[in-house]
């Protein structure tokens, strides 16, 4: 049972963190891989620290941010207050070959001077948190002040201490709410996304920050910034007798979403860089959003996926009125397009990769 669990715990790390394959890491609690960054985002948040600089990482846990900054940084100053897992991570960036870390197992609050001391004697180009988002119970918090440590109330300290500071927030957080919490300081927000999904933001905060912050998306290797309308194809309205009728559904990522940029879900042509941030879907049928749609197509398709966007019904709601099953390359989409309620029957991204590119390009 205890080599099953490494064995699976192995493949984990692997897959998070493929640089630290085949090294002798010691993971004391399998929450601390969980909560790590992956190495994908990891090294994004080390082009951003810039090289040859100094970086303070105050909530270091099992290492995979330290460990990025060490490969362009000239030092980087590690602080865990978890002493076990501290000495984990020194014995691992050993394994690795790390040798410009200095280890802190300080308890980093506003009302504490130990670590502030330390720090200042680094004297750090650029601190980096990411803050508990669960109380000491356990609970999960949501509140930027109800995490640990409380970046808000720390800000002015830490830009007393340091000229820029990189926090990593929930992907759940609010881009709105973080503009307003950081006002004054914020100097860009970063949004991350991997495999579809939105994997953190990072609020990028400094002594003098422009006026307007900026918001960008970086996901399957690209960075992205306004203005989109240069990057991205124009949307085909669906009746606009002028242009030809589109073969594609965009499905925009959740990290495409969340940063409020770009083009929603909408029919349109397929352009090769808009791909990193979604999904296209080869239309079948577009036909109007209705009862009588809806049960011929549960007539027509037997087996299906099936989504429901921006429509006033869910997606489980619609595949009980088809009656399909899962399964099959065929994806039905309710969505709003153009202000229109519309069924979109598709075919499935992989399969319109194989027929377009061949095997080598099916992301």
């Amino acid at each position: 049972m205890l080599q099953e669990l490494e064995r699976k715990q192995n493949v984990k790390l692997a897959a998070k963190l493929p640089s630290w394959k085949g090294c002798d890491i010691s993971i004391p609690q399998s929450l601390n891989l969980e909560q790590c960054s992956s190495e994908v985002t990891a090294r994004y948040k080390a082009s951003l620290a810039g090289s040859g600089l100094r970086v303070a990482d105050l909530t270091g846990g099992l290492g995979a941010d330290s460990w990025a900054f060490s490969l362009v940084s000239e030092a980087v100053w590690y602080n865990e207050r978890n002493e076990g897992l501290s000495s984990a991570v020194a014995r691992n960036f050993s394994a690795l070959g790390v040798k410009n870390v200095l280890f802190n197992t300080f308890d980093i609050g506003s009302d504490i001077d130990d670590w502030r001391v330390s720090l200042k004697g680094f004297a750090p180009d650029l601190i980096y948190l990411d803050p508990a988002r669960r109380s000491a119970s356990g609970k999960k918090v949501f509140l930027l002040e109800d995490c640990s440590p409380d970046v808000p109330s720390l800000m002015p300290v830490l830009l007393d201490l340091a000229p820029r500071v990189m926090v990593k927030v929930s992907p759940m957080a609010d881009l709105t709410m973080l503009e307003r919490r950081f006002e004054g300081v914020l100097e860009s927000l970063h949004v991350v996304g991997a495999d579809g999904e939105c994997k953190e933001i990072l609020c990028c905060c400094s002594r003098h920050p422009s006026e307007v912050p900026e918001t960008v998306l970086f996901e399957n290797g690209l960075t992205l910034s306004g203005p989109w309308d240069t990057a991205f194809p124009e949307p085909i309205e669906h009746g606009d007798s002028q242009r030809p009728e589109p073969e594609f559904l965009f499905v925009p990522s959740a990290a495409l979403t969340k940063s409020g940029m770009g083009p929603g879900i909408c029919l349109c042509a397929y352009n090769e860089q808009l791909a990193h941030f979604g999904k296209f879907y080869k239309v079948i049928e577009n036909l109007p959003f209705s009862s009588s749609e809806i049960k011929s197509l549960g007539r027509r398709y037997s087996r299906a996926e099936v989504s429901a966007r921006g429509v006033s019904v869910s997606s489980e709601d619609l595949r009980r009125r088809l009656g399909v099953k899962s399964g099959g390359p065929v994806h039905v989409f309710a969505c709003n397009i153009a202000g229109q309620r519309r069924l979109i029957v598709t075919l499935g991204m992989l399969l319109i990769h194989k027929q377009m590119f061949g095997p080598k390009q099916v992301v």
